[in-house]
């Protein structure tokens, strides 16, 4: 493969796939716009880098999503290696942002929820918000979030409560001043 082929090939890839490893990236690095558009590019140049090793074994979608993924542990790893490790979260939301067909009424009406809770979230210290994600977001356990933070299970259930009560504090306070 020439060079000239290799850059044609990147180009169409990430027009391709850029916005969909973006919201990939952002929903699972805490919605952190700066951080995501980080991660994003370094995803992008690990794969300008390895398109030349790219066999064609699976789709170009399968290998660019691998490279996220792979990036996306490397920032758990990095980021918060003290309570977390890696997460893989499949679910409705990211299901529905890649699908054209979604109503927009329902999608905005999600996103405007999403900003409040979002906004919820980022007030609550870091171990809150990270227990909440891995309960409410991911479906864990409270056995498997305490073998994730290494905490035991009794820690787990009393954070839990503490962070639920932080939420819900926080929530009624923006309620309130909406009002």
């Amino acid at each position: 493969m020439s060079n000239g082929n290799s850059e044609e090939q990147f180009k169409k890839i990430y027009a391709q796939y850029v916005d969909e490893i973006y919201q990939y990236v952002f929903l699972r690095t805490g919605l952190n716009t700066a951080i995501a558009e980080d991660l994003t590019q370094d995803i992008f140049l690990d794969a300008f880098k390895g398109l030349k090793q790219f066999k064609g074994l699976c789709s170009e979608r399968t290998w660019v999503f691998k490279i996220t993924k792979n990036k996306v542990n490397d920032f758990y790893r990095k980021h918060y290696r003290q309570c977390l490790e890696p997460i893989h979260i499949e679910d409705e939301l990211t299901i529905q942002i890649s699908d054209p067909k979604q109503d927009m009424d329902v999608f905005m009406d999600k996103s405007f929820k999403c900003e409040c809770i979002i906004a919820c979230l980022n007030q609550l210290p870091e171990h809150y918000k990270a227990v909440l994600l891995l309960k409410y977001i991911d479906g864990r356990s409270v056995r498997e979030i305490a073998k994730i933070t290494n905490k035991s299970a009794k820690a787990i259930e009393n954070i839990l409560l503490r962070a639920k009560a932080g939420f819900i504090k926080v929530y009624q306070t923006l309620k309130t001043e909406e009002l």
